[in-house]
């Protein structure tokens, strides 16, 4: 996930955001009430990542 302990950059947040969409997708397309659970552990996750996602835009946008 994370470059062993730093910041996260851009891409690597933009592919786990990616990885969770799709566990939102799927979940989200289940009439099972725990994977209706694993849809909100999902967008959750997804909602933490977009400050992060947004601070390093921002970053690598400087550093150019």
């Amino acid at each position: 996930m994370s470059n062993k302990g730093g910041p996260m950059s851009k891409q690597e947040i933009y592919e786990e955001m990616a990885r969770l969409w799709q566990e939102f997708a799927a979940a989200h397309n289940s009439t099972k009430k725990k994977d209706a659970a694993a849809a909100r552990k999902a967008a959750s996750g997804i909602k933490k990542l977009i400050t992060p996602y947004n601070q390093a835009s921002v970053a690598e946008g400087k550093a150019k």
